[in-house]
């Protein structure tokens, strides 16, 4: 079962009532059946250029100021992409055409489940970075910050993500199927930068998503 806080958050519900519930227990047995979860990872290099707010990924560069300080201190890397597959895509038109009042909920529900999906698939990352005796620094995706949308395009070629897990871009650099992630996670030998909520290193002072401890 999906944090239930955490799907109320995306639906934008003060609190939970049996309707409500209801209604979240159904999108949620339907999204997790029409969902075909896929992940990709790869370890790539990291150069952290901070005078010039530039990370290098295997010889690639990055500008951006915000994404650079979140790599602070990390040598190493992993590219990341997730999705939920088509299927998913398909149950929200339905739904905006035969049920609107259930839309939002099936959103909510894929959304609070691309990223719970996306933390168990990331064990995999963290059973490497033990072994390494390294610590994974959160997500951090394109869009983030300054860090821009446009670099969604590096990642995707980076990772091959279209021919692996049969993720495409729009012209606008969004995602097709919607329900999908791609991130930057630093891996770094300092665990006071790690293992923290990553709500603390986006520089969104006012996202409703924000925990309230931060």
């Amino acid at each position: 079962m999906l944090d239930r806080d955490e799907v109320l958050r995306y639906i934008g519900a003060a609190q939970n009532n049996d309707t409500i519930n209801s209604m979240i227990n159904r999108a949620e047995d339907e999204v997790i059946r029409t969902s075909r979860p896929k992940h990709i990872a790869r370890l790539v290099s990291i150069e952290v250029i901070a005078s010039e707010d530039c990370i290098i990924l295997d010889g690639t560069p990055i500008k951006s100021r915000d994404l650079s300080q979140h790599l602070e201190g990390c040598q190493q890397g992993f590219l990341f992409a997730s999705t939920l597959g088509v299927g998913v895509d398909s149950l929200v038109k339905r739904y905006s055409i035969t049920n609107v009042p259930m839309l939002p909920v099936v959103q909510a529900v894929a959304a609070a489940y691309i990223e719970h999906y996306t933390d168990i698939a990331q064990k995999e990352l963290e059973d490497y970075a033990e072994q390494n005796k390294m610590y994974l620094r959160p997500r951090y995706s394109p869009g983030y910050g300054d860090f821009q949308l446009e670099n969604q395009r590096i990642v995707f070629n980076m990772l091959e993500i279209s021919k692996k897990i049969g993720v495409t871009l729009t012209e606008n650099f969004l995602m097709v199927p919607f329900k999908s992630i791609t991130a930057i996670i630093g891996l770094s030998r300092d665990p006071s930068l790690c293992h923290i909520n990553k709500c603390m290193s986006c520089s969104m002072k006012n996202c409703p998503f924000r925990r309230k401890k931060y």
